[in-house]
């Protein structure tokens, strides 16, 4: 019988894998500017480093009796599922291999921080301190660790959209209060109500 420790190391391993083919094809997708699909390679590979960081998760918690988030290496697994699972969901509605570009290497650094830069030590299931012997552990800080994932994502992004957009006029659309946004060449904000009331 295969020990839950080996399937553990199996899957982190295949997820690294995986992250590190993902990340290749999307920076070659977009340097060369070949024609994006609506599900490439790079996004089965990402699916397939969730599965496996998923299944390392919940072996974990089956094995150990806890929720997997007491140490750092479990909460860089943990984080580095959420990020996999934010861009999934990201690309798949909105079609853009960009986010790819940006998403699946933090992943598979993260992943690789995770298994190659920490002690063997920190790596191993303990019992928990009295302290953390609560549903809030799982509830509370597995939140937390999804709101991180999808800060890096969304500052990721931002900074993206920054570097794409040096000093172009911008027109975004889809405000909250239903006005149209523009920003024009000195950075100052303007909507066409104001165009119009002026």
């Amino acid at each position: 019988m295969i020990s839950s420790s080996i399937v553990q190391n199996q899957c982190i391993n295949l997820s690294f894998a995986s992250l590190l083919t993902a990340t290749l094809t999307y920076w070659i997708r977009t340097v060369f500017k070949l024609a994006p699909r609506k599900y490439s390679f790079a996004f089965f590979m990402i699916c397939i480093s969730n599965v496996c960081l998923g299944i390392m998760l919940s072996l974990r918690w089956f094995t150990a009796g806890y929720f997997p988030l007491s140490n750092l290496y479990e909460s860089l697994v943990f984080l580095t599922w959420g990020i996999t699972a934010i861009h999934l969901l990201i690309e798949y509605k909105t079609g853009s291999f960009l986010i790819g570009a940006i998403a699946a290497p933090v992943a598979m650094f993260t992943i690789a921080f995770a298994s190659l830069a920490l002690p063997v030590d920190m790596k191993q299931a303990a019992p928990l301190v009295p302290a953390l012997k609560s549903n809030w552990l799982m509830m509370h800080v597995s939140v937390m660790m999804l709101s991180y994932s999808t800060l890096i994502l969304g500052s990721l992004l931002s900074i993206l959209f920054l570097v794409l957009s040096k000093g172009q006029d911008v027109k975004l659309q889809g405000s909250s209060t239903g006005n149209t946004y523009g920003v024009n060449k000195q950075g100052a904000i303007s909507s066409e109500t104001d165009t119009l009331t002026h």
